[in-house]
């Protein structure tokens, strides 16, 4: 039986930031079953391991998924976000650290975006460089 199931963009992005927030700790290695003095915990130590491997797994998947949601991308900003995703970050962050509206860090492609328009054109973005309408030219040192 083939079933189509609707989930809100949003929905998914808080489920995928939580599954890279759960990753992140499961590499802690919090298990001490190394350590002196450990008391078997089997039942538990079997449940964080196997969390841990469900986290890893469904870690794939995101990239997948994050990548339908952005629409088209060029190549550079398909290895630029395979680099990022390999050196152990979140596809819902950026190396910009640039944020939404509501407060939120911006996606991989979307800060990329964004942080190269900032590159091209700043004064687009910022007030008070040389770019700036209202910039005086004072280069000057402030007095205090």
């Amino acid at each position: 039986m083939d079933m189509s199931v609707f989930v809100p963009s949003h929905l998914l992005v808080d489920i995928f930031r939580l599954l890279d927030y759960l990753g992140g700790l499961s590499d802690q290695d919090d298990l001490f079953s190394h350590k002196s003095g450990y008391i078997p915990r089997f039942e538990h130590d079997n449940a964080l391991r196997e969390l841990k491997l469900k986290i890893k797994q469904l870690q794939l998947r995101i990239v997948e998924t994050y990548l339908l949601t952005v629409g088209d991308i060029d190549e550079s900003e398909r290895h630029g976000l395979e680099e990022w995703f390999a050196g152990g970050n979140s596809v819902y962050d950026n190396p910009y650290s640039l944020y939404d509206e509501s407060g939120c860090p911006m996606d991989f492609i979307n800060g990329c975006r964004i942080g190269m328009e900032i590159d091209e054109g700043p004064s687009r973005f910022f007030r008070g460089g040389p770019d700036d309408a209202g910039y005086d030219g004072c280069d000057e040192d402030p007095p205090f």
